[in-house]
């Protein structure tokens, strides 16, 4: 269950268009500026440059009426500084700007959306971003950036999505995010990172989404991910970790999906790893080579506790899965099958036969006897009372109705029976004809 940052329906639009080819029903306009195409949106004349792929070298000029542009995939390798627009999409990623003049965005002051991405900036200034006080997305993925001046990002305090991905930056400064107080979704891939301060996310506590995967950890950054109190989803795919313990995510008790798949490394999952993650919703093991381990207790192991909903085994190294001791009767998506031989650690009974092996009657759901509340001891209780009720008066209604049948069955004499049977109504009857015989005549039968 993959969480999408929610954006205005005219910014869904425009990046809708920005993203798919022209349609022969989109708004015909006969367009003014050389090397792009324009689509007109409504009455109120608002028009998307369509300028992907023109081979550009300088940006196009922005006509009036202009809310969103996409330039990208051209040979712009700079940046005039834009007069007073109502852009609201400026789309630039895969060109050659390689600068950011200050007050480079000053005039597009209602812009949302900023795609710098896959280009060759290598430094920018907080006065780049002057202007920029409505902005929603920024993109600087895979750029040269190796830092980042304190509060660079402090002109957007709307910002939900920042994107840092694939650049040198090689540590994090927690004074960059100062002022990001609307902050959700933050990626963090691909920058070679180690470690993370404690206090990395303090400033952003809006912040639901991190991405730290295909970094170089080799542990859990606990204490820094636990900055983050409203952290919903984590991803950690693509790191060196070895072993996840019960220190690992200690501090994220709020998470509803954990991703961590793909470590090249990882050979065990200890006891208590995921205990007291009680939002956990959905967790991805799934493709790590070398994972041959699952403690009995790492879910934890008082039933009804947990709230798992998808847990993904796919591709690992496990050889036993330690189902005892934890609710898995509401886990839909479980798919230990494809192991090189699992078995089952426990029930008893079960414990040493295949996965493969197992059939629907070996996968029930036990009473929770020993969790079930007072209250709830109560209701069952009533509920069996209720049940022997019913019970009672069904059989006794059975009864009678017996007794009735054998009373009308002794008033018919033998014959009577006989023959009221073989003339009875034939309502969907199925009839079978025997061929004629040298021995016998013909005969119908009746099923």
């Amino acid at each position: 269950m993959a969480r999408t940052l929610q954006l205005p329906p005219l910014l869904l639009l425009l990046l809708t268009s920005a993203w798919s080819e022209p349609t022969s029903e989109s708004p015909k306009y006969h367009c003014l500026v050389p090397g792009c195409d324009c689509t007109m949106f409504d009455e109120a004349g608002d028009i998307f440059l369509r300028c992907a792929n023109h081979s550009l070298r300088q940006f196009p000029e922005l006509i009036h009426g202009v809310v969103g542009v996409d330039a990208s995939h051209n040979f712009i390798n700079a940046l005039p500084t834009f007069p007073k627009r109502p852009l609201q999409v400026l789309d630039l990623h895969f060109n050659r700007i390689s600068e950011l003049s200050p007050g480079v965005f000053a005039g597009l002051n209602v812009l949302e959306v900023l795609d710098l991405s896959h280009n060759n900036i290598a430094e920018v200034h907080p006065e780049c971003f002057e202007g920029l006080g409505n902005l929603l997305v920024l993109n600087l993925t895979e750029n040269f950036l190796e830092v980042l001046k304190p509060g660079i990002f402090g002109a957007m305090p709307r910002l939900k999505k920042l994107m840092l991905a694939r650049n040198s930056l090689k540590a994090i400064d927690p004074s960059w995010l100062l002022s990001l107080h609307a902050l959700e979704h933050l990626d963090l891939r691909m920058l070679g990172l180690r470690s993370l301060p404690k206090a990395t996310f303090r400033a952003v506590p809006t912040l639901k989404l991190l991405e730290l995967s295909d970094n170089d950890f080799e542990h859990v950054p606990t204490e820094a991910i636990g900055s983050a109190t409203s952290l919903e989803v984590l991803h950690l795919e693509h790191n060196p970790i070895k072993t996840l313990d019960s220190k690992s995510f200690s501090q994220i008790t709020s998470i509803q999906e954990l991703h961590l798949s793909a470590m090249p490394l990882l050979e065990s999952v200890e006891d208590g790893t995921f205990v007291g993650l009680n939002s956990l919703k959905v967790l991805d093991l799934a493709n790590n080579p070398l994972l041959s381990f699952i403690g009995a207790g790492a879910f934890g192991t008082q039933p009804g506790k947990g709230t798992l909903e998808e847990l993904y085994l796919a591709y690992d190294n496990l050889t036993m899965l330690p189902f005892g001791g934890f609710e898995w009767c509401g886990v839909h998506i479980l798919d230990p099958a494809r192991q090189p031989v699992a078995f089952c650690n426990s029930p008893d009974e079960l414990s040493g036969v295949p996965v493969t092996e197992l059939i629907t009657n070996d996968l029930h759901c036990e009473q929770h006897s020993a969790a079930v509340s007072g209250s709830e001891q109560a209701e069952e209780v009533h509920h069996h009372g209720h049940m022997t009720l019913r019970l009672l008066v069904v059989t006794a209604g059975l009864v009678t109705l017996l007794m009735a049948v054998a009373v009308v069955l002794v008033a018919f004499r033998r014959d009577d029976i006989r023959y009221w049977y073989q003339n009875r109504k034939r309502v969907g009857a199925v009839y079978y004809v025997k061929a004629n015989s040298p021995n016998s005549s013909n005969r119908v039968s009746q099923v």
